[in-house]
């Protein structure tokens, strides 16, 4: 089992990044499973919030069903905005860090969700975000991440190959088993 958990704010490009790798290592024979913070919130954490606790939670949960597939590849893309929880994930399971690092202007203007335009309204319009994490919720900047993929500066296609790359050399440095 590897897991590689992703951290970066919305918009960074953690979705398309997984997606891009897991099809990249698929080819490869390597079966990859992305659990994306999206789909989690609509299923194993479909109770939570966005207060520190429920979003730390929110990881917990997420390592664990990682955890839970064995002789796989699991990429967690999550904005996983907490020191503390990316810590927790690399001690409890051995998870590689990588930050896909790309600033909060250039998240803004990607804006895929309308999240950073809704953060942006007055605070009593009934579309109003609040607890935007980089804008107006913490977003702890990794203090030791494994790999960092600058999505600003370079294209998804050279993103996706460092990231195969990284892969690729944890499992050969590791003997991972995958099938």
């Amino acid at each position: 089992m590897l897991i590689i958990q992703f951290t970066g704010l919305s918009g960074s490009g953690k979705t398309t990044l997984a997606s891009a790798v897991r099809n990249r290592l698929g080819s490869a024979g390597l079966e990859t499973i992305v659990l994306d913070g999206d789909d989690l919130r609509k299923t194993i954490s479909a109770d939570l919030g966005f207060s520190r606790s429920d979003r730390l939670e929110n990881m917990r949960r997420a390592g664990a069903l990682a955890a839970s597939y064995a002789n796989k590849i699991v990429i967690i893309a999550m904005i996983n905005p907490y020191e503390e929880a990316r810590k927790q994930l690399r001690e409890n399971y051995g998870a590689k860090l990588v930050w896909i690092a790309c600033p909060v202007s250039v998240t803004a203007q990607r804006d895929p969700k309308g999240l950073y335009k809704r953060a942006a309204l007055p605070p009593s319009h009934q579309d109003k975000v609040s607890g935007l994490t980089g804008v107006s919720d913490p977003f702890e900047v990794p203090l030791s991440p494994d790999l960092v993929i600058n999505t600003h500066l370079e294209t998804v296609e050279a993103s996706t190959e460092k990231l195969f790359c990284f892969i690729s050399s944890l499992l050969l440095t590791k003997n991972v088993v995958t099938s």
